[in-house]
């Protein structure tokens, strides 16, 4: 007990490797090869046990199934920094959004890491790799006319002089009357809502 306190109290780094790195894992002709991920936490606060289980265990627990079965596994996930959350979240904490990100990164790393999350490889959506990633993707589903281009209503902030998202407007439902909706969904009748539809 004496040495799993003392191991407790050290954090991670007091853990031995959960196995020798591999990188990069690729595909392997005739083998199976399975790519595992799991939703991307936001980097808007410090992660929890509800978030561990609900966002990384299971795809954890599968990896390590496909590699005791000797399959060809890559588990990758990371921190998504995008959106209104990182926003919203940085003003609170009076930090930009990229000091905000890069603090909370190193947080969720450090907290996977402490819980033996067995990630090949855990990074983040700012990254320039996978900007470059994302824009490939959005580029052929654009010229294989995937997407569907829309016109919507905005509110803007005229002290601010900034265009307002969702999550920045509150307001009264328009369905069922909830005083506290915010500007993408009431949380008491579930509707979905455009902010400027709220009251």
């Amino acid at each position: 007990i004496a040495a799993a306190v003392d191991i407790w109290a050290q954090g991670p780094a007091a853990l031995p490797p959960l196995r020798p790195p591999r990188t990069p894992v690729l595909p392997v002709e005739g083998e199976r090869n399975v790519l595992i991920t799991s939703a991307l936490p936001y980097v808007n606060n410090v992660p929890h046990l509800g978030n561990i289980i609900g966002c990384v265990l299971s795809a954890d627990t599968f990896a390590r199934y496909c590699r005791l079965r000797g399959w060809n596994t890559l588990f990758v996930c990371g921190t998504d920094e995008y959106g209104t959350a990182t926003e919203t979240r940085a003003l609170e904490e009076g930090l930009s959004p990229q000091e905000l990100c890069d603090r909370y990164h190193a947080l969720h790393a450090d907290i996977y890491a402490w819980f033996r999350i067995s990630f090949d490889h855990f990074g983040r959506t700012t990254t320039p790799q996978q900007t470059r990633i994302a824009q490939d993707i959005f580029q052929r589903l654009l010229a294989r006319g995937f997407l569907l281009q829309d016109t919507l209503e905005q509110l803007r902030c005229e002290s601010c002089g900034r265009y307002l998202a969702d999550r920045f407007v509150e307001g009264t439902c328009p369905f069922c009357g909830y005083g506290e909706a915010r500007g993408d969904q009431c949380e008491k009748c579930g509707k979905l809502i455009n902010a400027v539809e709220l009251k």
